[in-house]
Order: structure tokens, then sequence, then C-alpha cells
């Protein structure tokens, strides 16, 4: 005769207090299991966001040289401007000629550093943002990459105007070949225009019967009015952000140990 054993089944409920313990164990798990992986995703993040401000760096170095080399080709087209304005002033625009082709080459140069977007715009758009441990660095950001688009507009307006208005003084009243490499082969000394290469014994305007010299320089003049308003309003202003931004990103990058060596 076979025996049958059932289960003990308490009967008695568990007191209170033990119910409670183990409800505060659970609930200390979970919070401590959801307080560990919103550390290991601020940890992950972090370090994502210091690769993008060394990427950032890299790039906002490159703008610094860009807008430096930018004034630099800029304050040569000026210089141009200035000196064929006194030929012209000195009636001696017919005797310079050479040197109205050197100048008018360079002077009509499309020559406006735009910014690095790519890290910028990772930086922003990605949230990397505000894991930044720098509230002054994420301003100065957003205040930089604000610039961008006056630069861009700005281009336009110059680009345009040069297409428009020289571009086809350029076709109707220079020989194309001495005009193509004559921007590239001059100098200025003492106020004047030195070209370094040899220059054709004919060389001449084209269709000079029909060449307004007041109407080429009153041209050239509000191109370089144009160029003014841009280097105070745009370019210096985005190259000062840029300084600053880069100062930051520097004390960043050094702080957290993240700065390579060769910068």
């Amino acid at each position: 005769m076979e025996v049958h054993h059932h289960p003990h089944v308490p009967t008695h409920a568990k007191p209170w207090k033990e119910y409670l313990l183990e409800g505060l164990m659970i609930f200390v798990a979970v919070t401590l299991g959801y307080g560990a992986e919103n550390v290991r995703e601020h940890y992950v993040e972090t370090k994502k966001a210091l690769i993008s401000a060394k990427n950032l760096y890299v790039d906002v170095i490159n703008d610094s040289i860009g807008y430096a080399n930018t004034i630099k080709s800029r304050d040569k087209q000026d210089s141009c401007f200035e000196i064929i304005n006194a030929y012209y002033n000195n009636n001696e625009l017919d005797k310079e000629i050479p040197s109205v082709y050197a100048a008018h080459s360079y002077m009509t140069r499309r020559i406006l550093y735009q910014m690095n977007s790519l890290a910028l715009d990772e930086v922003k758009n990605s949230g990397t943002l505000k894991f930044l441990e720098s509230d002054e660095l994420k301003a100065t950001i957003q205040r930089y990459a604000s610039l961008g688009s006056g630069l861009k507009l700005r281009e336009q307006r110059e680009f345009s105007y040069i297409d428009k208005m020289l571009d086809p003084i350029s076709i109707n009243n220079f020989k194309f070949n001495f005009l193509r490499v004559g921007g590239d082969n001059f100098k200025i000394d003492s106020n004047k225009i030195v070209i370094t290469i040899p220059v054709p014994d004919n060389l001449k305007m084209i269709k000079k019967d029909q060449l307004d010299w007041d109407n080429y320089i009153a041209i050239l003049g509000m191109l370089q009015t144009i160029r003014e308003s841009t280097n105070t309003s745009y370019i210096l202003k985005t190259q000062a952000q840029c300084h600053a931004l880069l100062t930051l990103l520097r004390n960043y990058l050094i702080k957290h140990d993240a700065l390579e060596n060769n910068h």
C-alpha cells in the first residue's frame, strides 16, 4: 500500500516586515541597476563628446589658418585697388597695362574662406553638446556656428557681383593668356605692382576704345566697398570667435588629457 506525501503548504501568512524587506530589496536592486546603466551611458556619451571635441578642435585650427590666409589675400586685393586707383587719378593707366592685368586678375579672384561644418554640425545635431562639461564652451560653439550663414551670404554677394560686373570685362577687354598667369606672378613694392615674369611686347587692352576707364574704376571701387563691409562685419568677427573657441577647446582637451601631442 503506497503512502502519498503531500507537500507542506504553509497556512500562516508572512509577517508584514518580511514583505516590506523583500520589496525594499527589489526596489534597491532595480534602482542600483538603473543607476548603473545611467552612469555607464553618461560615461559613454561623455567619451563620445570628448572625441567630437577633438574633431572640432582640428577643424577650428584649420578655420583659424583659413581666415588668416583669407585676410592676407584680401589685403593684397585692397592694395591692388589702391594702386590701380592711383594710376587712374594720375592718368597713368594707359602706361601701366601689365600692372592692370596683374591687379585685375588678382582682384577678381573669389577669396572668402568658409568654416568647416562637418564636426560642428555633428556636435550640434547629435546631442553631443549637452555632454560637454563646460557651459562656456557650449555657448561659444553655438555662437561660432551661428556665424557660418553670414559668411555664406557674403560669399554669394561678392561672387555674384564679380560674376555680373567684372567677368564680362575680363572676357571682352583682357588677353586671356597673360591675364591667367598675371595674378600669380607679381609683388607689391613701394606701392607699385612689379611683374615677376616676362611681359609680352604687344600686351594691350582689347577693344580699348570701348573700355570706359571711369566705369571700370567705379566697378572696382564698388567691389572694394563690398569687400570692406565683409571684412569688418563678417570675417574679422568670425575670426575672433574662432580664436575664442580654439582657446576653450584646447583648455578643455588639456583638462581631460585628450590633447594630441602634435597640437
